[in-house]
Parts: structure tokens; C-alpha cells; sequence
């Protein structure tokens, strides 16, 4: 993408999270899609494991299936549709690679607060080093910018191991265009590794 514009993104990503977010951390994708596509492709090794919350938007399993990897499912709570954060550390294992959020969720609304996000990240990084091995969080955003009763919190002060995904087909309107980024956070693991594999990608 332009220069302009990934600092453009950077600098309000970084304004959002705390985060020392520069240019070197955003690629510019068609949509959400494509950036979750581009982040698969360079993150997994065929069989290993992408987790999913229920309920979840449906694409998610064809995007996973497309770079060899195996959807496990993991239950939020039936009630409220918050994480469980007991049911992921259940289903994190040593092929786990990545989770998926989706905050607000598509299709049930729900916005993950920080405390549930603080604690996804503290139990990922008990799981991290007892496994020896780095599980990244996918944070999935299209709809963080219509939320309008509360601010959706950002996942880079939470996570270390994250990146943001997202399209500006619904914030702005703009579905035909395919407009979106991928971002990520200048504290990952390796980050500039990560995004030289998702040019690349």
C-alpha cells in the first residue's frame, strides 16, 4: 500500500492502543478477507491449528482450510456470548497456532471487554511457554468503528502475539471496494519476520 496511507492507519492504531505502531507494521489487503487469507498463509504449517469461537461468521473455516490448517472450535459462554477462557485454554494444544476473535462479533454483537482480553492474553502466555511455542491472537474488526454505546477495546495492549484485521466495507461503507489492512503489533514475537512473511505472502 501507499506509504501515506499504512501511516495513516498506523498512527491511529497507535493512538487507540498505546502502542508504538509505525508504517512497517500495516499491509494494505483487499478487505478483511484477504488480510486474514494473507495472515493464514504466512503463519501455519499444513495440520496445524487456528481456533474459533462459537458462534462464528462461516467463512472463517474455508479461509483456515485454505492454507492446510484444522478449525477447532471452542464454546463461548451460551448466555452472554463472552470468551471462555477456560474452553480455549482446553482446546490450545501444541498445534495450536492462532485464535480468531471477532470483536464485535458477527452474528451475535458482542464486544470483548479488556479484562476479557487482559485475561486471554495472560493465559496465552502461560500456554506459550509451557508449549515453547507462539500462538498469535487474529483479531477480526470490520464492525469495531459502529459500535457506538462503548469503545471496543484494542487488542495490541492486551496481546503481545496479535494482529489486527480489518475492512472498511462496513465502516465506511465502501463493500465494493475492497479496501482493508492488516496490522501488526510492534511487541509480537519476531514481528518484523512476520511481516516481511506477509509481503512476501
Amino acid at each position: 500500500g501507499y506509504d501515506e496511507t499504512r501511516a495513516a492507519v498506523a498512527a491511529r492504531l497507535a493512538n487507540d492502543s498505546g502502542r508504538p505502531v509505525k508504517k512497517e507494521h500495516v499491509i494494505m489487503t483487499c478487505g478483511a478477507g484477504g488480510a486474514l487469507n494473507v495472515v493464514l498463509k504466512t503463519i501455519l504449517n499444513p495440520g496445524e491449528e487456528v481456533i474459533i469461537l462459537t458462534p462464528y461468521f462461516v467463512e472463517y473455516k474455508f479461509y483456515i482450510d485454505n492454507h492446510g490448517g484444522v478449525p477447532v472450535e471452542a464454546s463461548c459462554n451460551m448466555e452472554t456470548f463472552q470468551i471462555d477462557i477456560d474452553a480455549i485454554a482446553d482446546a490450545v494444544n501444541a498445534k495450536t497456532r492462532a485464535i480468531i476473535i471477532n470483536s464485535p462479533n458477527n452474528p451475535t454483537g458482542v464486544i470483548y471487554p479488556k479484562e476479557t482480553l487482559d485475561a486471554l492474553g495472560t493465559m496465552l502466555k502461560e500456554k506459550e511457554q509451557e508449549l515453547k511455542s507462539q500462538i498469535y491472537v487474529i483479531s477480526d474488526e470490520p464492525y469495531a468503528r459502529l459500535s457506538y454505546d462503548m469503545t471496543v477495546p484494542p487488542v495490541f495492549a492486551s496481546i503481545a502475539n496479535s494482529v489486527v484485521v480489518t475492512s472498511h466495507s462496513k465502516d465506511l461503507a465502501l463493500p465494493g471496494e475492497r479496501i482493508g489492512y492488516l496490522a501488526a503489533n510492534p511487541e509480537m514475537a519476531d514481528v518484523g519476520r512476520f511481516v516481511e512473511g506477509a509481503i512476501f505472502c
